[in-house]
């Protein structure tokens, strides 16, 4: 007996409560009437269910909302891969030296020797991007739903500002800036 059999006859065996219940609600009392409400609406989801509608409506639902934040991880962790390999292939193409002063290396972080000989950050890495985000990144970014609210957009930009904050444990420079300007984008 397959799955769609046993819901069928579900349906059916509620169909058949309700109608019982509402013809009780009319010739015995009416608070067989307000018995029947529910049962008739699990017989329209069980319906709904052995007629394949609820399992279509689902899938379109999924497919409208984008990648789940399982794939966006993916997506992110080899996005970081290759990017640290290209870094690693840069490296040793110049002998391991790096990028001298004023070049971007791999990753596209630029550097300098300062006065005391040490490496610094190029000033213009600092500069605001001129492309811009969109909407739709900057949820992805956060990694909401474009139907979240204000007050989730908050909450969640908050907790992920604590981790990234450069000066803390796990703080990354580039993301936090990806996460500001997603929240400036919602935001605004």
């Amino acid at each position: 007996m397959t799955n769609r059999t046993i819901v069928v006859g579900l349906a059916g065996t509620f169909v058949g409560m309700t109608a019982l219940l509402v013809i009780g609600g009319i010739v015995l009392h009416p608070i067989a009437l307000a018995l029947a409400v529910p049962f008739g609406a699990v017989s329209y989801f069980l319906w709904y269910h052995a007629t394949g509608r609820l399992h279509d409506q689902a899938r379109r639902s999924a497919e409208q909302a984008g990648p789940t934040e399982r794939q966006r991880a993916r997506q992110r962790a080899r996005a970081e891969a290759n990017r640290e390999r290209a870094y690693r292939a840069a490296g040793a193409a110049d002998g391991g030296r790096g990028p001298g002063p004023g070049q971007r290396d791999a990753r596209g972080t630029g550097s300098r020797a300062g006065p005391d000989g040490s490496e610094t950050r190029d000033p213009r890495d600092r500069a605001p991007s001129t492309g811009g985000m969109t909407e739709r990144q900057a949820y992805e970014t956060l990694g909401l739903d474009r139907t979240a609210d204000g007050e989730t957009v908050r909450r969640t930009y908050r907790e992920r500002a604590k981790r990234l904050h450069p000066d803390g444990a796990d703080g990354d420079e580039e993301e936090f800036k990806r996460l500001n300007e997603a929240y400036e984008v919602l935001t605004d």
